[in-house]
């Protein structure tokens, strides 16, 4: 389970007690939410492939992140579940999926996910990605379901499979 473009690991501390960063939260699901979605799994350091053996997740934790992730951007839609590591341990998994509207927080802050950076956009790089939201991903064509038999055989031979 290590970090990627897709994946981000955040410490439990993100999410409980004083030091809750619930922008920091929303931040990350709008980078996620402008490229092509992505899971956080919270509750695993940076360092780690696992929890802590014995962490819990706090009752009623999932639905507080609902709650505040939704009161904290726009265009971000997310599906959190608590699971149990091969050691015990408990860990969330929220899932980001990709907006087809350009997503942000609710103070009016564009990010995008490049490679494992957080980048802001700010002018013609906020223009560009609203321009790219009404176009089809090309990157998950492959998830969508469609048969190849259901393509153009002409196409097919124009620009071959590898």
């Amino acid at each position: 389970m290590s970090e990627n473009h897709q994946r981000d690991h955040k410490s439990l501390r993100l999410v409980t007690g004083r030091t809750a960063d619930w922008h920091e939260l929303a931040k990350d699901c709008v980078r996620f939410a402008n490229a092509r979605g992505g899971v956080i799994l919270i509750g695993i350091e940076d360092d780690a492939d696992e929890p802590a053996a014995d962490q819990e997740i706090p009752a009623g934790l999932t639905d507080r992140i609902r709650k505040r992730v939704k009161e904290l951007t726009v265009n971000v839609e997310i599906a959190v579940s608590v699971n149990v590591a091969e050691n015990g341990g408990q860990y969330m998994e929220l899932r980001i999926s990709r907006s087809s509207a350009l997503a942000s927080t609710t103070d009016g802050r564009y990010y995008l996910r490049v490679a494992d950076d957080c980048k802001p956009l700010v002018g013609e790089a906020i223009q560009r990605l609203l321009n790219e939201r009404g176009m089809q991903s090309w990157e998950i064509l492959t998830t969508l379901g469609v048969p190849q038999e259901n393509a153009d055989p002409a196409e097919l031979e124009r620009y071959p499979l590898a």
